[in-house]
């Protein structure tokens, strides 16, 4: 995505050119199919040669009514203003007379001679046909004349084809502009709209990010602050139900050992024992009770130490995977054998660099093996095995269960402290029960780190 980023402003910048560059090719659009409609229907031969009989009828009529003469350059000149976009001249011969645009007028020369009036006067109405250089014939009270009208009555028109381009071009301009903000407005809005959904508790409002800009950014950044809020939420949710099951066993486990050893107290306090030796009894129940006691509250100060924070600190340093393994668990395997139980190790053979912090690797171990002394069977073997799968050291620890049910029921708060531990240094940890046998296994990843696996 970063990589094909383009930031609003570039954003912007790119579809006002782009935006400019359509509205002037609608405006030359506008202008050429505007100047094609008036040169092929307004200004083809047909259509300026009739335009132009009709004024030349228009001015014989005006000359007989007014019976003018060439001279009356004013009653020509009020004649041309009235018909706008029209210029008028008169030639005598090839001698030009009269020329005007019906607001400046140029007479050069006088009528014609008495001779010529009379006989002008009888002469008929003159034929009004353009001669071979386009002008036309017309008798004035002072001679006939040839009449030269040019009319360019297109000049509006192409006035209006400019405006229409330039209106067009401007709309083009406008619309480009409209949707392209409309599309950021409608992003803004959307996103606005999902965040307030979050807002009332919707959790699983998906805040979406199509967009390749900062608004993309900043809706993926409200995306991963909400999954962000959804796991907090979620471990804290989690995290209240482990302590409530751990304070509800914490609770039956301790009331139950203090119980008796209230009990016991009791009876040695009012001296209800027939003699020494049922004395003797009830203090080393006593004692066991409250070396139980100390077990459960040391426990449950390791569970807390580990759970204090969401993210143990951990000091991680690289370490031979045999060499650790053998330091860590022979010791332990050897204290198993002198309580009783049957041990087999199988060491890990191939070498595999980890990263461990020692001080607590040891305490989830501790918490292993101290799990496997209260609730493993003793005439069960226990097996631990080290090996390499998929470039991870995987520890399995396999303990036999008793036949019989435990009198020492097992909060699960030494597991959950393993599970942590490890998984705050960055392994596995698993457990699985199956045919009256207890696997526990741990895996770390091995680091490529001085030729490790």
């Amino acid at each position: 995505m970063k990589n094909n980023r383009l930031s609003l402003n570039a954003k912007q910048m790119m579809v006002q050119l782009g935006a400019l560059c359509l509205a002037l090719a609608v405006f030359l659009v506008g202008m050429v199919v505007g100047r094609w409609l008036l040169n092929t229907q307004y200004l083809n031969d047909e259509a300026v040669l009739a335009r132009e009989h009709r004024l030349v009828q228009d001015l014989e009529a005006y000359v007989r009514r007014y019976g003018l003469a060439s001279t009356d350059a004013e009653a020509l000149e009020a004649w041309t203003r009235g018909h706008q976009y029209v210029y008028l001249a008169l030639y005598k011969g090839e001698t030009p007379v009269l020329e005007t645009d019906g607001y400046d007028t140029d007479l050069r020369q006088a009528g014609s001679s008495q001779q010529e009036l009379l006989a002008t006067n009888n002469t008929a109405k003159a034929d009004l046909t353009p001669d071979e250089d386009g002008y036309y014939p017309l008798a004035f009270s002072d001679g006939n004349f040839r009449v030269s009208i040019v009319e360019f009555s297109e000049t509006p028109y192409y006035d209006l084809v400019v405006i229409f381009s330039l209106a067009a071009a401007c709309m083009t301009l406008i619309a480009v502009s409209t949707v392209y903000h409309r599309s950021v407005t409608r992003s803004i809005i959307r996103l606005s709209r999902e965040v307030q959904w979050v807002e009332q508790g919707n959790r699983e409002a998906f805040i979406h990010s199509d967009r390749g800009d900062e608004l993309g950014d900043l809706a993926r950044a409200v995306e991963r602050m909400r999954q962000a809020i959804i796991q907090r939420m979620q471990s804290e949710q989690d995290a209240w139900s482990a302590n409530s099951g751990l304070i509800t066993a914490i609770s039956h486990d301790i009331r139950t050992p203090l119980t008796s050893l209230m009990g016991y107290l009791d009876l040695l306090e009012g001296k209800q024992y027939q003699n020494e030796a049922q004395m003797e009894r009830y203090l080393h129940a006593s004692r066991d009770k409250a070396q139980q006691l100390k077990e459960l509250t040391d426990e449950l100060f390791r569970y807390f130490l580990v759970f204090a924070t969401p993210q143990v600190k951990m000091d991680l340093q690289p370490y031979d995977g045999p060499i650790l393994m053998e330091q860590l668990l022979g010791e332990r395997m050897v204290r198993l054998s002198e309580r009783g139980f049957e041990v087999q190790t199988i060491p890990l053979e191939k070498p595999c660099t980890v990263m461990a912090d020692v001080q607590y690797f040891q305490r989830a171990l501790d918490n292993l093996f101290s799990n496997i002394e209260k609730h493993a069977d003793p005439a069960k073997r226990v097996t631990l095995m080290a090996r390499q799968e998929d470039g991870r050291m995987v520890v399995d620890l396999v303990n036999g269960v008793p036949d019989r049910p435990n009198p020492v029921e097992s909060t699960k708060i030494g597991l959950q402290t393993v599970r942590k531990i490890i998984q705050d240094m960055g392994g596995l940890f698993e457990t699985q029960m199956e045919d009256g046998k207890f696997l526990a296994e741990i895996s770390l990843p091995c680091v490529k780190e001085e030729k490790a696996c």
